[in-house]
């Protein structure tokens, strides 16, 4: 039904009207695509570099002449309402527009993520959360917020922990139970102690497209050294309930067909000791080094298992691959499109007001903190995909339980003491910044959303 109510809306010129804070890939991505999508428009792009905002809209063939900079709420509201686009340096402003009925929130930074996310769900948007990297630390809070306010909090179709949600939501819908559930991996031997100066070498990035897509380099190592897989699958965690069953996931080399066999259980051939987890399926071969012969690669899995005997009849007749003896099927698809299926999760929150996927009201995993290499007493932390830490999930009680610092919470921190490389970082270990939005975020929601049933 979204393209005949967006047509109309189209017809109307009535546009769904959205805001994107973060003019990098994915944001320049999804302007791309929201020009080609009827009934959208992409009326306002804040970014700090101003000039990565206006590229987002000239590369959509958008004439810079109908672009207007803005310093104020309510200069974005008179540029909206004279049909021009707005770009502005402070995201706050898009939060702010009461011409703006949906806010995309994609700069990556949890800092950022929070302040953008809380000021745009007070004043009453729909949010797309993009920024996993926030959603992880407090989107069970946003979420809170969110319903408080009547609107939508999400997280967005196109990316893994997104799609894979339709999987699962699918899945659970006919009554079947989720075994396991993720998406694949290119993770070779020595990507986890990747920095940001390698990126270019590692994905091939010449400088062209690093201009011309804006890419950054920070965030795309955090696909390298693995912390990005373990954030995203902490969101899909905490979404559809599912739990890690061990610390930073078994991630095994395994072919797509192998899958379902080896996100078992261990008495059913497989390496899980429970079922209802979220997983990694490798791609790299278990030397570290040669990619397998038929792997995932970047896409997504879901596990399911009935013990009807005539479904598993009807599953196996379609060639699903199966596991678990023969009670376990694969259901998977072999790609995500990023920001060319966004606007599908803007769409859904802005025309029927629900979610591709939300938090639950108590996060059931965390994304903790852990020492990339050596450090030193007084260094500064610097995040997902920097040289000093990476992101392993873990079980959300046990995190609570051992006081461990969310990966969130580990930028522009400094160290009390030394730590070796491979340690987990604990509160304790660091000097928090008092003045951090996502900090005080934190708090709140560590005081009030363990209390909710």
């Amino acid at each position: 039904m979204f393209s005949s109510i967006l047509a109309q809306r189209a017809a109307e010129n009535n546009p769904i009207r959205v805001g994107i804070i973060g003019a990098g890939k994915f944001g320049g991505g999804l302007v791309a695509q929201l020009s080609r999508t009827p009934g959208m428009e992409a009326v306002a792009i804040a970014d700090i570099n101003l000039d990565h905002a206006k590229h987002a809209y000239t590369a959509s063939d958008v004439p810079a002449e109908t672009l207007r900079a803005v310093q104020s709420a309510e200069e974005m509201n008179d540029a909206i309402h004279n049909g021009k686009r707005a770009i502005a340096e402070d995201g706050l402003l898009v939060t702010h527009s009461d011409l703006v009925d949906v806010v995309v929130e994609a700069t990556g930074i949890p800092e950022v993520g929070a302040r953008m996310a809380y000021h745009a769900l007070t004043h009453k948007k729909h949010l797309v959360m993009v920024n996993v990297e926030t959603d992880v630390t407090v989107g069970p809070l946003l979420n809170r917020i969110a319903d408080s306010a009547g609107v939508v909090y999400t997280l967005v179709d196109g990316d893994q922990p997104g799609v894979t949600m339709n999987i699962v939501e699918w899945a659970k819908t006919l009554g079947f139970e989720i075994v396991a559930a993720g998406r694949g991996t290119v993770f070779y031997g020595d990507d986890r102690t990747g920095t940001p100066d390698t990126v270019p070498e590692r994905f091939g990035f010449s400088e062209e497209v690093i201009k011309r897509r804006t890419i950054n380099l920070k965030m795309f190592n955090s696909f390298r050294d693995g912390s990005k897989a373990q954030i995203e699958m902490t969101a899909l965690a905490n979404m559809a309930g599912l739990v890690p069953d061990v610390r930073g996931m078994h991630e095994p080399s395994v072919n797509t067909a192998d899958i379902a066999r080896a996100f078992s259980l261990r008495e059913e051939g497989g390496i899980l000791n429970r079922q209802g987890v979220v997983e990694l399926a490798n791609s790299v071969a278990e030397d570290g080094k040669t990619m397998l012969e038929a792997p995932l690669r970047m896409g997504v899995f879901a596990v399911i298992r009935t013990d009807h005997p005539f479904i598993q009849e009807d599953l196996t007749g379609y060639h699903l691959h199966s596991g678990g003896d023969g009670k376990n099927f694969l259901l998977y698809r072999p790609y995500h499109l990023v920001a060319v299926e966004a606007p599908i999760s803007i769409a859904k929150a802005a025309l029927y007001g629900q979610p591709t996927g939300a938090p639950l009201p108590r996060p059931v995993a965390e994304v903790i903190t852990v020492a990339k290499r050596d450090l030193k007493q007084g260094e500064q932390l610097d995040g997902s995909g920097g040289y000093t830490v990476n992101g392993l999930i873990e079980k959300a009680e046990i995190a609570r339980a051992e006081n461990l610092l969310p990966l969130g919470l580990a930028s522009g921190v400094k160290l009390k003491q030394n730590v070796t490389k491979g340690t987990t970082i604990t509160y304790d270990m660091v000097e928090l910044d008092e003045n951090s939005f996502v900090l005080k975020l934190r708090r709140l929601q560590d005081a009030t959303l363990w209390d909710v049933v």
